[in-house]
């Protein structure tokens, strides 16, 4: 099984949303932030066989991230997962993937600090993060069974600009 670990595209300022009197969870990406993730999709699109299921968090930023991706890969489902939000579960995360066939390829749309943790979490076991997953990046992570803490291999990290200069 591949997983494609995606950080959400670059969003709005969350202290000048905040002042706005507007909950954090509608905060959507920056125009910017929605330019550079498209040629980064590119980028990405490039790189990856296929992709059969694209799992997002609930946020509007993840949401927007998903959907801009899933215009790369329209035959891919298109879902969300409460795991995915800031300080959701992991383990539902590895439940969620557990259901899929085996040689899935799955993309997981998050946040900051969980998804460095979760991929920590996917290599060692452990929670402890030592990569910097900055907005926008992608990495990949196989599987040769179903996925388990510490079973997966790190196959690529690679930072929006990178991906975007593979367009």
């Amino acid at each position: 099984m591949q997983v494609i670990i995606i950080r959400h595209a670059a969003a709005g300022d969350r202290a000048e949303w905040s002042k706005k009197g507007k909950p954090d969870e509608i905060r959507p990406l920056t125009p910017k932030g929605r330019d550079k993730w498209r040629k980064a999709a590119k980028g990405l699109a490039g790189t990856l066989d296929k992709v059969d299921v694209i799992v997002s968090s609930p946020l509007a930023r993840a949401i927007e991230t998903a959907d801009i991706l899933h215009k790369r890969f329209p035959s891919a489902k298109l879902e969300k997962l409460e795991a995915l939000r800031p300080g959701g579960e992991p383990g539902a995360v590895f439940t969620r993937l557990g259901e899929l066939d085996s040689h899935a390829s799955a993309v997981l749309v998050g946040h900051e600090p969980d998804l460095s943790a979760l991929l920590a979490r996917m290599l060692t076991g452990e929670p402890d993060s030592f990569a910097d997953l900055r907005k926008g990046a992608a990495a990949l992570v196989e599987f040769e069974a179903a996925p388990k803490p510490g079973r997966g291999l790190l196959k690529w990290l690679l930072q929006p600009s990178q991906l975007r200069a593979m367009a």
